[in-house]
């Protein structure tokens, strides 16, 4: 999941603009292909870029409000900022997947649906759990209304638990600390249980480790890296390696682990890709990253729609059903270039649809928050 930057004095551009090249690929990992950069390993399994997202975020939120929180700012403001970041951008998602819903039950799916409306994962039951943000406390639970409910819930729950523990200083600390461990073990083993499912054990864990991250960069950790530029390659590459590799039951538990030195060392931005980090555009990308995680499967799904009904007029092949697992998807089924093309093209829909929904709601919103923060 990806997350806004905080609000604090702590500026860490590097680290927003590879949160948005993170965004960037788990969006170009839900185009489903055949061929072209879809089908590459690193993005075939780019979802793994969620734990970069949740170590990242544990990072920020101790950077941001740790010693906040411990020196007693107030609970109800910092739920107000954090739900304020968060909150509204996912609500407008869900209600445009609800409008869509709406759309078909009048006009027809003309077969670009796997269920009838309202049924199955468009049950209005999913509406709610999306709304309320609950759809990651729900073992095996997904949602056809927010596909990235379910991140945004854990990391909501993430920002309570982690101020309760800010709060209650070395001992909420352990607490906390203890939980991830136990969260890693129940990965391990493959064991969930409500409110405990995989989601949140996954989230936890990383979620913590970056909280870790904060304590050894305030440390001193890595203060002058020497050869800094060739460790940002090494710990990239290593972050981009175990990604690609083929995945395995543990593949969360060692994607925190290159996520959580990315995040040390881009943090110190001493080295030549840091740099560049620092420049536009790979700026302008972190800036909407959070835009576009929320907006890109909306954006991918009308996208390959249009492109399933070409195919149906012309009869050229270009995007069909397909079964991925159990589930019934939509891939593309173009040749190397063109379906190269037609992802590029999506992303540059993808990008355009979270630079207004930055501009036009998530930007808004958090000023909102800020202001209704000051009155309570």
């Amino acid at each position: 999941m990806v997350t806004p930057a905080g609000e604090a004095s702590h500026r860490f551009v590097a680290l927003d603009s590879l949160r948005g090249i993170a965004a960037l690929g788990v969006a170009w990992h839900h185009i489903i292909a055949t061929n072209g950069p879809a089908s590459w390993a690193l993005l075939r399994n780019g979802g793994l870029f969620v734990d970069f997202f949740f170590v990242l975020s544990g990072f920020v939120i101790a950077a941001t409000y740790g010693d906040r929180l411990a020196q007693g700012f107030s609970l109800l403001r910092y739920a107000v900022l954090r739900l304020g970041r968060v909150w509204p951008l996912h609500l407008v998602m869900v209600l445009a997947g609800l409008s869509l819903e709406l759309l078909s039950l009048l006009v027809g799916q003309h077969g670009l649906a796997a269920s009838p409306p309202f049924t199955g994962l468009r049950d209005p039951l999913h509406l709610f759990t999306a709304v309320f943000l609950l759809d990651g406390l729900i073992p095996g639970w997904t949602n056809y209304y927010s596909r990235a409910s379910w991140s945004i819930s854990v990391e909501v729950l993430l920002y309570a638990l982690s101020a309760l523990a800010f709060r209650f200083g070395r001992t909420g600390l352990a607490l906390l600390g203890l939980a991830a461990l136990l969260a890693a073990g129940g990965l391990v083993m493959g064991v969930e249980a409500p409110i405990a499912t995989f989601s949140v054990q996954r989230g936890l864990t990383g979620f913590v480790l970056g909280m870790a991250c904060w304590h050894l960069y305030r440390r001193g950790i890595g203060a002058r890296l020497r050869y800094a530029t060739l460790l940002e390659v090494i710990t990239l590459g290593a972050l981009f390696a175990v990604i690609a590799w083929p995945p395995t039951p543990y593949a969360t538990l060692t994607a925190i682990v290159p996520s959580a030195l990315v995040v040390l060392v881009y943090a110190r931005q001493q080295g030549r890709i840091s740099q560049l980090l620092c420049a536009n555009p790979w700026v302008w990308l972190g800036q909407i990253s959070y835009a576009l995680y929320m907006v890109h499967a909306m954006v991918k799904g009308r996208a390959i729609d249009v492109l399933v009904l070409l195919s149906r007029e012309t009869g050229v092949p270009m995007a069909e059903w397909a079964m991925d697992g159990e589930s019934p998807v939509k891939q593309l089924v173009l040749a190397p270039i063109p379906s190269t093309l037609v992802q590029m093209a999506i992303i540059a829909m993808m990008l355009f649809a979270a630079h207004w929904a930055h501009r036009l709601i998530e930007e808004p919103a958090r000023l909102a928050s800020r202001r209704l923060a000051t009155r309570v």
